[in-house]
């Protein structure tokens, strides 16, 4: 590791907007009972977000004060939001539990894969553009929010082949057991 952090292993959930990526990413979190380490974001609440579940939701000033100080692992901007997870959150929930997750993008799995190495493990999630486009007008998502995965989707897809682990979630029971199956095995017998 380059950083300063405790031994441990982080889990980093990372792929395709609309892939069920952070549904698969609680659940198992939760079966498992490993902790969560909560992202920062400048955007505002979605319906069914809450603060300090979801993100913590900040002021764009507050989080550029915290991100000169060199409170955050890894930022990024996306559509002018800021999105980060804080040095402390990390430190914090590694103190708590030798198992941690993250739900991030490519950008924050590349910072954490650069300062956990092989303890950070990365798991890709995807599922094709027209299934992205019918669960979320399933959901009754905006024509403008549909528009915006659709727009990001080649380049969120492309970052698979550098992740140690890749499913497409076509079935969410089958896609939850089959990364479960890959996550025991990282784990030592004991932390299941």
């Amino acid at each position: 590791m380059n950083g300063n952090f405790e031994n441990g292993t982080i889990f980093v959930f990372v792929g395709t907007s609309g892939s069920g990526r952070k549904t698969i990413a609680h659940q198992i979190g939760k079966e498992l009972g490993f902790q969560f380490v909560i992202s920062h974001t400048t955007r505002d609440p979605r319906p069914r977000e809450t603060h300090g579940k979801d993100y913590y939701f900040t002021s764009r000033k507050e989080f550029i004060e915290a991100d000169i100080r060199g409170e955050f692992i890894q930022t990024v901007e996306l559509d002018n939001h800021f999105y980060g997870i804080k040095k402390a959150d990390i430190t914090a929930a590694l103190k708590a539990s030798p198992v941690i997750y993250v739900i991030v993008n490519r950008s924050g799995a590349n910072k954490l894969k650069y300062e956990f190495g092989d303890k950070a493990i990365r798991l890709f999630i995807y599922v094709n553009k027209q299934l992205i486009q019918e669960r979320l007008q399933a959901k009754a998502v905006s024509d403008e929010i549909i528009r915006h995965y659709m727009d990001h989707y080649i380049e969120e897809v492309s970052y698979r082949k550098d992740c140690e682990h890749v499913f497409e979630n076509l079935d969410l029971d089958e896609t939850k057991a089959r990364i479960k199956h890959s996550i025991l095995a990282h784990l030592p017998a004991t932390t299941s």
